[in-house]
């Protein structure tokens, strides 16, 4: 029995801005983050204000008086700007805040407090989960535009592969790598940028046919799988040939995927890679001693901006890899199974540190650092987070995370 099922979902497609269009792209981005920034400093100024004061004379600031300073405020330097960027920034900064005092933050934030040994550490965990100043410095950057203003341009000069989006009075080209669906409704773009260029990401709703809704009752258990995740590949209890002969991964003793991380791997340690990072290192160094020997400003050159553009743009690469792979691996096994079992990880914990503090010291920091950085280039979460949402949002199959204790055996049979 066919049903429909509203579903949410991001597409996002890479941008090819000219050089103009650049510069409009980056001023928003900058307007964002001094519309944020703003918005920041007067909730600081704020509690300061309320710390001391009992509950009923204490003031708090609408959404029409935080836009109302911010627009001053970039008027006063001289700075043109979107309305709609500066609402926007306001409207994230206010779910930021509301985010930092939900009852799981206030929780995860407590129980740092009472684990925290150091100084150090206590300083670190107060501020956990507060919104931070954003830089317009850092690689990445962003900024959201809503549902009006915008539209979408058909093929370019009868060219299918992209498409224009127009924007801020401006024709911006984009890859339509893959179509949207039929009758979509569009909440929300956002325009960012990272090392390797621009992109921008479509928030949309639209309706899906399911074919059969999958419950207890009509499961098929041949159409079932459990997955027990590795450093270096994904062990499953069903035969899973087909992703090999879909030329998405190789898979030997028919249940054991390759992640593809010896790959990766390779390429993060190459020669050439290792080159550029003892380069930025002697750089680093070689400055951090000038500047303490002649009290003078801590400033890295053009040279170390262009090696570090090389390494982001390598690390930006294995990162896409991973992501196209686990997309792979991750739709064909919920187009084929009904029900898929998964290991209730917890990488945090598996990830700790043992290297100790002032305190405690810890022991073979070396060997357990090696070990945190193999299960955090497997991106457990990341693998696990695309099986959920694939399996029970897009195809209304069962999703069922299991206690990972005693779950990596093999019964052998005499």
């Amino acid at each position: 029995m066919k049903t429909e099922k509203t579903v949410n979902l991001g597409y996002r497609y890479r941008l090819y801005p000219t050089k103009d269009q650049q510069q409009i792209l980056n001023h928003q981005m900058f307007i964002y983050n001094q519309a944020y920034n703003i918005c920041l400093n007067l909730w600081h100024k704020e509690n300061s204000k309320n710390k001391d004061l009992p509950k009923e004379l204490k003031k708090y600031r609408s959404a029409v008086s935080y836009d109302r300073v911010v627009k001053r405020a970039l008027r006063l330097r001289k700075i043109s700007f979107s309305t709609v960027v500066t609402q926007q920034a306001r409207m994230n900064f206010l779910k930021a805040t509301k985010k930092a005092f939900s009852k799981e933050t206030i929780a995860l934030r407590l129980k740092a407090i009472e684990n925290a040994k150091t100084s150090k550490e206590k300083a670190k965990a107060f501020n956990l989960g507060m919104p931070t100043f954003k830089s317009s410095r850092d690689i990445f950057q962003s900024f959201n535009w809503n549902n009006q203003g915008y539209r979408i341009i058909d093929d370019i000069n009868n060219n299918p592969r992209f498409r224009n989006l127009r924007l801020l009075k401006s024709n911006f080209q984009f890859r339509y790598h893959r179509e949207l669906p039929k009758d979509y409704k569009l909440s929300s773009i956002t325009i960012s940028k990272d090392s390797t260029g621009y992109f921008v990401s479509f928030g949309i709703e639209f309706t899906k046919q399911i074919d059969l809704a999958v419950s207890s009752d009509n499961l098929d258990i041949s159409k079932s799988i459990g997955i027990d995740l590795n450093a270096y590949n994904i062990a499953v209890s069903n035969n899973v040939d087909f992703i090999a002969e879909q030329n998405i991964s190789s898979v030997s003793m028919n249940h054991l995927i390759d992640n593809g991380a010896t790959n990766r791997k390779g390429l993060k340690y190459k020669v050439g890679s290792l080159v550029l990072l003892r380069k930025q290192s002697r750089r680093v160094l070689k400055e951090l001693e000038t500047s303490k020997k002649n009290k003078t400003k801590f400033k890295l050159g053009s040279n170390h901006r262009k090696t570090q553009s090389k390494i982001n743009k390598l690390t930006k690469k294995i990162s896409n890899q991973k992501n196209d792979l686990y997309h792979k691996i991750s739709t064909a096994l919920t187009n084929k199974f009904d029900l898929i079992a998964v290991e209730d990880l917890k990488t945090k914990n598996m990830s700790k540190s043992s290297k100790g503090n002032e305190i405690v010291h810890g022991k073979k920091v070396k060997q357990k650092s090696g070990l945190n950085r193999t299960i955090l280039n497997a991106s457990f979460y990341q693998f696990v987070s695309m099986i959920q949402y694939k399996q029970t949002m897009l195809n209304d199959k069962l999703f069922v995370k299991v206690n990972p204790q005693y779950t990596s055996q093999e019964l052998l049979s005499s």
